[in-house]
């Protein structure tokens, strides 16, 4: 969440999960570990062109 999201909670968050599931190349993404910046950061699996 960032500093200026407020009660809205985590906008960029939502938005990247919005915007990856709009894409036939993603197959799927999750949160990543907390030692590869935790909730912050996101793994993603890409389909092999």
């Amino acid at each position: 969440k960032g500093l200026g999201s407020g009660e809205r909670g985590p906008v960029l968050k939502r938005k990247v999960d919005t915007w990856l599931r709009q894409w036939n190349t993603v197959l799927a993404f999750v949160s990543a570990r907390q030692v590869d910046g935790g909730t912050g950061a996101v793994y993603v699996l890409l389909r092999k062109s």
